[in-house]
């Protein structure tokens, strides 16, 4: 899909320290990569890969600023996301937001890893930024990002892209994951979550079969930013309803290609209006 021509967590009901049948010793986690093909490759095998240098130092400065801006935006019209006793903040909606955060949805390198996870004509789920700061409490339960279908679950439905706007540490809470556990049939044995750690630019990508969470900022004063690009495939229910949450001036702007992207084109006999396009071939 080439745009220049023309996806909230679901807590699991499972608890973390269920042991499946899976072996007691699951795969580690692979290494950072700045090769798209081995970032393929991992995130076929492990569930989740690291690309690295995937955003340049300054368009990470002008997407944190941005973020920031809008955080702050949030907050003085109260209408902010602030969670964990004030330390946390989640800025929604960023595909209204700026032309920046458009284009990130569309990361060549992304939309490349999510067809290769998803297949062709991904569709976007939701878009938005979390500041995580110190102080906010332990862990994230842990849990998948499409525990909302009936298993079993033969591929992924959905998958995420985490841009890593700050460096992701150990101290600062990065992602944890549970590598090759989207191969199971539950949630992996206890200790197989770590953390995802990587210098601000690289991409976090997960499979939705993918046991993880965020990590606790255990730091004694870093706000740790990512921004959280949800796609799934053209058949599934995005979570962000578009239809009704996409500013209508965005929406005037968006070429044929992005309002596919966004769900609001005709799929396969799904998202009719009135029935199906006229010049529709019938078979």
């Amino acid at each position: 899909m080439c745009f220049t021509d023309r996806r909230l967590k679901i807590s699991s009901p499972y608890e973390g320290d269920v042991v499946t049948d899976a072996a007691d010793t699951m795969p580690g986690l692979p290494g950072i990569t700045d090769e798209l093909d081995l970032a393929a490759e991992h995130l076929r095998t492990y569930g989740c890969a690291r690309l690295a240098g995937a955003l340049s130092r300054e368009e990470v400065g002008e997407i944190r600023e941005s973020i920031h801006a809008e955080a702050a935006k949030d907050l003085a019209a109260d209408n902010d996301h602030v969670y964990s006793g004030g330390s946390n903040q989640r800025v929604w909606a960023l595909f209204n937001r700026g032309e920046r955060f458009l284009r990130l949805a569309e990361h060549p390198a992304a939309l490349a890893l999510m067809e290769s996870c998803l297949g062709p004509d991904v569709r976007m789920s939701n878009l938005s930024a979390n500041i995580t700061g110190p102080g906010g409490g332990g862990a994230m339960t842990p849990h998948w990002d499409q525990d909302w279908a009936a298993r079993p679950w033969p591929l992924a439905l959905a998958a995420h892209v985490i841009w890593m706007i700050d460096d992701f540490t150990e101290e600062n809470g990065a992602t944890l994951v549970a590598p090759g556990s989207h191969l199971l049939d539950g949630p992996p044995p206890k200790g197989s979550l770590v953390p995802a750690t990587g210098p601000a630019g690289t991409a976090l990508v997960i499979d939705g079969r993918i046991w993880h969470g965020t990590g606790a900022n255990r730091s004694a004063g870093a706000q740790r930013t990512g921004v959280l690009a949800y796609y799934c495939r053209p058949y599934i229910r995005q979570q962000e309803n578009f239809q009704l949450s996409m500013d209508p001036s965005v929406l005037e702007s968006l070429s044929p290609e992005r309002r596919e992207f966004y769900g609001f084109g005709f799929y396969e006999y799904l998202n009719m209006i009135s029935g199906p396009p006229r010049d529709l071939d019938r078979y």
